[in-house]
Order: C-alpha cells, then structure tokens, then sequence
C-alpha cells in the first residue's frame, strides 16, 4: 500500500514542472526595474530544483519559500543566490504545501516575483509502521512496530495551531535503543487541550533527511474525578486485592445512588456467570482514570438488567473494554455471540441515560437492547468508542413491538467495523432521533444485511462521515475484516436519508436505500491506508481527508 502511494505520488511530482510563460516585461537595459526570473521547478523527494533564466544587471536572485496553510501564507525561508548563478536546492519538510517566489536585484534596480503554483510535498516512503496513539492530559505514549530498515532515534513535538514556533516550544524525547525494540515511547511534559505534530527521526540529529512518518496527537482535558463524580459514593478498586468475580458478588440493591466503580487498569472482570443476575436500581458509573496502559475488561457471560419499576438516572462505562466472554473464533453465525452488554427483562423501566466513552465493544448480538412496550430509554451516547463485531440486532435495537423504547441515540468520533447493523427501531414509538457525526465505518453492514432499520418518523443525521465497503458472509458466518459484495441502507428502502459532508468508497454498494453520500472515488483499499488489519487512516489524496471519519483517522 506504502508503495503503491509513493510511486503514484512519486510520477506526480516527478512530472510537475513550475515554468511558465514570459511576460512583458521591459527589456531596455535603462529601466528602472530588471526583468522578472522566468523560473522552472521540480520537486524529487523532499528537494526543490529550481532554475531560472539570467536577467541581464542582477548581482543576485532571491528565493522566498512559503508555506500554504489554512490561515494563507507563512515564510518558511529564504535563499540568496549570487548573480553568476541560475539554480538552487532548496530541502524541504515532508508532507506539506508550499509556494516559491523568485526576484533579482542589482545596481540599485528590482524585479517582480515570478510565482509557482503550490507544490504539495505529500507523502515520504514511510519505513516505519506506526500504531495507535494515546494521549492523557500531559502525556502521549506513540507506538510502531521495530524492523531491520531503520532505528527511531528520537521523536519531536511541536504544538499546533500557533502562530510562530519558538525553538523553546518544541520538545526533543530521544529513543533508547530497548524502547525502540520494544515499539513505544511515552512523551511527557506536555500542556493539556493541546494538539501536537510528533516527528520521528533516525541518525544523530533531527532533520528532513532523518525524518521517517509522523503523527498528529491532541491532549485530553485533564480529569478531576471528585468534580464529575463526587467524592461521597466512590468506590477505588484499585486499592484493593484484585478479584475477577467481584461485581458477581456485590450486593447491587445496596449500592447508593450514583455510586462510582474506579477501575484499575489492565484487569478483567467477569460479569453475570453462571446463576448471577447483576440488576441495576440506582445510577451507577464505572470508570477508569485517564491511564497509557490497557484499560480494564468486562467479559460478559450475560447482559446487565434492571430491577422491576426501576428508574436509573445515569449508567457510564468510561475506557473500559466491553467484550463477551465467547471468542469470535467461536461465532457460528451472525447473531455473534447473542448477548448483549444492557438487556432490561423487567416490564417496567426507565433509564434516563446511557454513556459509553471511549470504550472498545466487540462480539455483541446487541449493545442495548430494549424489549418491553413499558419500559423506556432516554438517550445512549457513544462518544470516542471502537465498535466492532455486531450482530442482527444491531448496535442498539427493540424487538418490533409499539412502545416508546429508545429516545435518542448519538454517535460521535466512532470507529464502527464488522457490524450487520446500526439501528433497529422501526416503529414510530421506538424512538426520536439518531446522530452520527465525525464517525468511520468500514465492514458495514453485513453482506446482504440493513444498516438501518428505522421508521420514517424518526430523524436520522449523518455528517461528516466516512465509509467503507461491507462484510462479507459465508452462509451465516460473518468474515470478519472481509470485503463483501453489498448490503442494505435501509430496510424498507424508503428512508429519506439526507447526509451532509459525508462519503463512501467507490465499491460500497446498497441494494436497498440510499444514504446519499458522495463518492469518494476511491476503493475501500485505497481510501484507507490498510482496512485489513484496522488501520483507517484516509489517503491524503482523498477530497475530505481532513474533515471526515473519526479525527484521529484524518489527514
């Protein structure tokens, strides 16, 4: 894929040329102007050959670089060039956007600029494959996998979104060579709220030469667990001895309202084994505080319920990974594992609102599934999550009957993969709206299967979205990370969906319904950098790789 976009890229720049044609200038060696440059350019890797024709009377060319951002153009540097010569190589930073101007002088007189058009340094032969980043308030652990082509050295971080740079602002972490081996590198002493551009380098000094791939992070607010939780029912389980089967023990009718879990990191939690039923009577959070290690797990045996006539204002899960205790090497068909992480038996309920951020749920028949005409559920919000593996009931769904079950549902800066559906509410009852915004999809919906299945009368909005092609099937067996041949948008293919700013790969197909997205003109392998194995950073080539899809997938 690495190779297949520096070779594309490679051929157009390769090709580009910066002359243009002359113009009127006047030639009279008495004028009180010299004649522009006529200059030509071309860019091989990360260099600027640029060559003019010699003005007659000019001691020197000067060459201004400027590089083209959001807000116009910002010096980058400038070069000098003695009048006896008519070329110079400029080195320039990967992978960003810029404009040369080129003037003479001499003997008191100056020409006008000859202007380039901007020229994109868009891609460097990454030899290098990055992973995932995370970040917390001041820190930022950035993670690759080791080979024998090139050894990290050290990594920079610069803020963006600044006016001018300082050489104060910007932070050198060097790489031993057992963090290098052992594929991360956590950067500190970073300021909250605040997005980063991190460079990695090989060799001794930090230069275009030794640059390798970058990345952009952005720091997360910092926490304060006693402000968005209280302090008077907290219970900090990590410090206390771990025991797996804890929640399967606790006695849940006693709980205060509003009592909050604080999880440790790295452990898993088994939930609903064997003949225990975990109901919830009051509103209950569970929490992980901002951490760079693995979150927690829940591996559930069966859902969590609700009491009968029970009315819960709240339930959080906050990085927490949400997963059945069934393998998916064990899934026989595409109700996955049949479970469901919130499944109300009760035939009265009300839970005001569900929270899942920044959580990874994997292997469900449902995530919150609702199935009684009196029970009731005010939102479910899913903010920053990974979604994969999702069976026929969809990620949030009812069974069909009359009944007001699932107002609102959102998601926001998602990463959806492997699913049959999104949502299951078809009556008019089932709900109010659903929102999806900043949100990548790839292996959705399953081969043959509806993303949606929604009455008319409920509002559906989809903005600045991205999405790939379906999930192929095998009988009842989901292919997990497998291009498929189509699915549905909607059920009953009369939908008036009405997307904005939101895309689809050119080989993603519906044949029923129609979300109205524009064609990103590009396969689902081309558009992201490798699908296959989860990596869905968008091609730098593509219209909206910069405000589609989940941020941290954008260009």
């Amino acid at each position: 894929m690495n190779l297949l976009k520096l070779m594309t890229v490679g051929c157009l720049l390769s090709c580009f040329s910066g002359l243009m044609t002359s113009c009127s200038d006047d030639d009279d060696a008495g004028s009180k102007v010299l004649l522009r440059p006529v200059t030509a350019m071309e860019i091989v890797q990360n260099k600027a050959y640029l060559s003019w024709k010699s003005v007659e009377g000019a001691t020197e060319y000067i060459v201004e670089v400027y590089k083209v951002v959001d807000k116009g153009e910002e010096l980058y540097k400038t070069e000098t060039v003695p009048g006896d010569r008519s070329s110079c190589v400029i080195d320039l930073d990967w992978e960003e956007n810029y404009k040369f101007k080129v003037k003479c002088e001499g003997n008191g007189r100056l020409s006008g600029y000859w202007e380039t058009e901007v020229t994109g340094i868009l891609y460097r032969p990454l030899s290098i494959e990055l992973g995932e980043a995370r970040t917390i308030d001041t820190q930022a652990l950035i993670s690759w996998t080791p080979n024998d082509t090139v050894v990290i050295t050290a990594l920079t971080a610069v803020p963006m979104g600044t006016e001018t740079v300082n050489s104060q602002d910007i932070k050198v972490y060097n790489v031993s060579s057992e963090e290098y081996l052992a594929g991360s590198k956590i950067i500190d002493d970073l300021t909250p709220e605040t997005s980063y551009r991190v460079s990695l380098y090989s060799g001794d000094e930090q230069s275009s030469d030794t640059y390798q791939a970058r990345i952009e992070v952005k720091t997360a607010v910092t926490e304060n667990l006693d402000e968005d939780y209280g302090t008077a029912n907290r219970i900090d389980l990590r410090n206390e001895a771990f025991d797996p089967d804890y929640f399967n023990k606790l006695d849940w009718n006693s709980l205060a309202e509003g009592t909050t879990f604080v999880l440790p990191a790295g452990k898993t939690y088994v939930l609903n084994s064997g003949e225990t039923v975990i109901e919830f009577a009051h509103s209950v959070h569970f929490v992980t505080p901002q951490t760079l290690e693995d979150y927690p797990t829940f591996s559930f045996d069966n859902a969590f319920r609700i009491v009968e006539g029970g009315v819960v204002d709240k339930v959080t899960f906050k990085r927490i990974n949400l997963r059945a205790s069934k393998s998916l090497s064990e899934v026989a068909d595409n109700s996955l594992s049949g479970k469901q992480v919130i499944c109300p038996e009760s035939d009265v309920f009300l839970i005001n609102t569900i929270d899942f951020t920044n959580c990874y749920i994997e292997n469900f028949r449902s995530i919150v599934r609702s199935k009684k005409a009196t029970g009731n559920v005010g939102a479910i919000a899913f903010k920053e999550c990974t979604i994969n593996a999702i069976g026929n009931q969809g990620i949030v769904s009812t069974d069909g009957k009359n009944g007001n079950y699932i107002n609102d549902v959102s998601f926001d800066e998602c990463t959806i993969t492997n699913i049959c559906g999104i949502a299951d509410l078809r009556n008019s009852s089932s709900g109010k709206s659903i929102s999806i915004t900043n949100t990548t999809f790839c292996y959705a919906p399953m081969e043959n299967s509806f993303l949606f299945r929604v009455d008319p009368s409920i509002a559906v909005k989809i903005e600045n979205c991205v999405f790939g092609g379906s999930m192929k099937i095998d009988g009842k067996l989901p292919k997990f990370n497998e291009l498929g041949s189509g699915g549905q948008d909607d059920y009953t293919g009369v939908y008036p969906f009405s997307s904005v700013n939101s895309f689809q790969a050119n080989d993603r197909t519906s044949s029923k319904g129609n979300l109205g997205l524009s064609d990103s003109k590009m396969s689902t392998t081309t558009l992201f950098t490798a699908p296959g194995t989860n990596n869905f950073k968008l091609n730098e080539l593509f219209t909206g790789c910069s405000s589609v899809g989940a941020s941290k997938w954008r260009r």
